[in-house]
């Protein structure tokens, strides 16, 4: 994969370049990224490992899909970057700390798009309204193709006593606003996010009458 900046302009941008690390201070940084993944409340939840590939950190998901790489850099400093179109796009510089925390608080959806659930704030994001009636973080995160084109999650209509939420993902922009919906939902003891076609979107109700039309089976 090649490199660069996805806001920068079309003049050259120089790849930065990887400091090479000794293989003891790999496995060190290795080692404390792996301790971060497993406490923190999002990535423990979404990372499957942390793997050092010539001389750089990949982080891998459950699926065994790469969501970020770490390089190395002089200072020292860390390069976190996302994987973009054919490349990688640049998303945080800084201590090894820093990229580790950029990487777990990730709201606008380059990695994930739940960090608000790692923020001790109190504050009453859709994603902690969520994680509060019980929907696990893997769920949550389902709908990544969303989260990754920025589209922000609202939440259209609660049933707690059965289990179901209606939540939209927009985007807004020149031309209006564009996205979808899905229905979180407790199903025999456990939650399930599933697609939903537009025009079945307007309630829980007719989003789930939709669902057992299809036998429970999403909108592709």
């Amino acid at each position: 994969m090649g490199w660069r900046d996805r806001w920068a302009s079309r003049s050259y941008v120089p790849r930065p370049k990887l400091q090479r690390l000794s293989a003891t201070e790999l496995a060190r940084l290795q080692a404390t990224a792996s301790r971060f993944v497993a406490r923190s409340p999002v990535l423990s939840e979404l990372v499957s490992k942390v793997e050092v590939q010539r001389g750089r950190f990949y982080i891998f998901d459950a699926d065994a899909h790469v969501i970020a790489r770490i390089t190395p850099l002089a200072g020292p400093t860390f390069l976190l970057e996302a994987p973009w179109r054919d490349g990688w796009s640049e998303a945080k510089s800084g201590s090894w700390r820093v990229v580790l925390g950029a990487l777990e608080r990730d709201e606008r959806g380059t990695f994930h798009g739940l960090g608000s659930l790692a923020s001790k704030g109190k504050g009453g994001s859709v994603q902690k309204k969520l994680r509060a009636l019980g929907v696990p973080v893997r769920v949550l995160a389902e709908p990544r193709e969303w989260y990754a084109r920025h589209r922000k999650p609202s939440i259209i209509e609660t049933d707690k006593e059965h289990g179901r939420v209606l939540v939209a993902f927009e985007q807004f922009g020149a031309f209006g606003s564009f996205g979808g919906t899905c229905l979180y939902a407790r199903r025999d003891g456990e939650w399930s996010c599933y697609m939903i076609r537009p025009n079945a979107s307007e309630s829980i109700a007719s989003a789930e009458a939709w669902l057992k039309k299809r036998d429970w089976e999403g909108w592709q």
